[in-house]
C-alpha cells in the first residue's frame, strides 16, 4: 500500500515564519515523525509527500538527512489541502491508499494497524467527544447530542480507485470539504469508523509543539 502524506500547507495560524511541517520536535522535523512511523508498518510501501512547489528541494534534503529517499517521494501539493490530496493521488498505484498528514506526529503503530487492517472503501479512526457542544455563532440556535458525535482523525485508508472518483467528482461540481472521507461519503460509499486515539493531535498552534513533544517524548513509549 502507498501512502500520501500531507505537508504542503501555509500555516498561517503558526504565526509568520513558522513552518509547521519542519518546526523541531527534540532536534528533529515534526515533518519526520509521521513518515518514520508510517513506514514502520509492513503495509506501507512507498510514501508520496506533498509539499509547495518552493519547498521540494527542502524537503528532499530533509529526507536525505534521514535516510528516508528510497521510501519517500516528495511532489508538488496544491492550492488547498483537497487539491494537494488529489495530486498526491496521481503518483498512486496501489488498490489502497493511506492518508496522513504531516502535522499529526504523535501517529502510533497500534492506529495504523487498526486502520490498515480494518475493510472498507473507507477507514477513518475517530474519538469521542468528551465536552459540551452546541450549535451557534452569537447565541445559541440549537442543542447538539454529543453521543451522536465523532472527532474525525487521520491516518485514513481508502480505496484508491473511489478516492480518486470522489475527488474528480468535487473537482467537476465545485465541492469541497476538510477532509477526504465526507468527499467518499457524499458519493453513497459507507465510511467504516475504528478506534481513533486521543493523543493524535493535529499541530495547528504554536502552544500545539510543546503538547505533542509531551506525548512523543513520554517515558511510557505510546504503541
Amino acid at each position: 500500500m502507498e501512502a500520501i502524506v500531507l505537508a504542503a500547507g501555509n500555516s498561517t495560524r503558526m504565526g509568520p515564519g513558522n513552518e509547521k511541517q519542519l518546526a523541531r520536535l527534540g532536534g528533529k522535523p515534526m515533518v519526520v515523525f509521521a513518515l518514520e512511523r508510517l513506514l514502520e508498518h509492513s503495509a506501507i510501501e512507498h510514501i508520496y509527500l506533498t509539499c509547495r512547489a518552493d519547498r521540494i528541494e527542502v524537503m528532499s534534503d530533509v529526507m536525505e538527512s534521514y535516510e528516508l529517499t528510497s521510501s519517500v517521494t516528495p511532489v508538488e501539493g496544491g492550492e488547498s489541502r483537497q487539491a494537494s490530496v488529489l495530486a498526491g493521488l496521481r503518483h498512486v498505484t496501489s488498490d489502497r491508499v493511506l492518508v496522513h498528514e504531516a502535522a499529526r506526529p504523535v501517529v502510533t503503530y497500534a492506529l495504523i494497524d487498526r486502520v490498515v487492517s480494518a475493510s472498507g472503501i473507507a477507514v477513518v479512526p475517530t474519538v469521542e467527544i468528551p465536552f459540551t457542544v452546541a450549535a451557534g455563532a452569537d447565541v445559541m440556535i440549537a442543542e447538539i447530542e454529543r453521543d451522536t458525535l465523532r472527532n474525525v482523525q487521520l491516518p485514513q485508508v481508502f480505496e484508491t480507485r473511489r478516492l480518486l472518483e470522489a475527488h474528480e467528482y468535487a473537482v467537476e461540481t465545485g465541492s469541497t470539504a476538510t477532509e477526504d472521507s465526507q468527499l467518499v461519503f457524499r458519493r453513497g460509499h459507507e465510511v467504516v469508523f475504528v478506534e481513533g486515539l486521543v493523543q493524535n493531535i493535529k499541530v495547528t498552534y504554536p502552544e500545539d509543539l510543546a503538547i505533542a513533544s509531551a506525548w512523543i517524548f513520554r517515558s511510557d513509549d505510546l504503541s
